[in-house]
């Protein structure tokens, strides 16, 4: 059983952009960033968001033109250095479902949290470096908080509530392009996979352009855990 940690830090408000279980519109189909500038996104949960039931339910931002009529603008942040991070509560485990991509172009590169059939968390950069936990860290009702962290010629982390869980991991590299981020589906910018699709609910959808500290993430943690019980 992993620990419950405490701490008095607060938690971490900057980011790239952030979604909520209350920045979602149902009527205009919206999924509101709701940091500066916003890069709202499009649900494709036909109104269930944050619930996604593993089949076709997906999430992507900035909603791409296919989706809008509207030209959207890639995220400008320099991701060089990321943090991706969220909340999920799996009703299922399907194989290595998907809780958040980014960009995820096999040709410049792609970053991803996956959860396998096994329990098990793996954080991949591009498609050989990766961060992975130890099997069965997972189970299906419970909501657990996850992270991952990476960064050119850093090697990527994942950490569970609040803990660092890396067991094995390689230096990564990361070429960003026309950026975009998808919850619950790998984005093949910009059309997502039809499969490896996330079954469950998902909240509090995060992404930094820096590494969190450890205490950071241990923060984070601690901020959400009274909302996702």
């Amino acid at each position: 059983m992993r620990k419950k940690h405490l701490t008095t830090r607060a938690p971490a408000s900057d980011g790239v952009a952030r979604f909520e279980r209350n920045s979602f519109d149902a009527p205009s189909a919206l999924w509101f960033d709701v940091t500066t500038p916003a890069y709202n996104g499009e649900d494709h949960t036909g109104g269930t968001w944050p619930a996604f039931d593993g089949v076709g339910d997906y999430v992507v931002a900035p909603a791409p033109y296919a989706e809008t009529g509207v030209d959207a603008l890639p995220i400008t942040a320099d991701l060089t250095s990321v943090t991706m991070e969220c909340w999920a509560k799996p009703a299922g485990l399907t194989a290595n479902s998907r809780l958040i991509s980014i960009n995820s172009d096999t040709t410049t590169g792609y970053l991803l949290i996956s959860l396998r059939t096994t329990g098990e968390l793996r954080c991949y950069v591009n498609n050989s470096n990766k961060a992975q936990s130890a099997l069965g860290v997972v189970t299906v009702g419970p909501w657990f908080h996850v992270v991952m962290t990476a960064g050119t010629g850093v090697a990527p982390a994942i950490y569970l509530d609040g803990a660092d869980v890396t067991l094995a991991t390689t230096a990564s590299s990361y070429a960003q392009s026309n950026t975009q981020i998808a919850a619950g589906a790998t984005l093949y910018n910009p059309t997502p996979s039809t499969t490896q699709r996330f079954y469950g609910d998902l909240d509090t959808v995060r992404v930094y352009d820096r590494i969190l500290s450890p205490d950071e993430v241990l923060a984070n943690y601690n901020a959400g855990k009274a909302a996702h019980p």
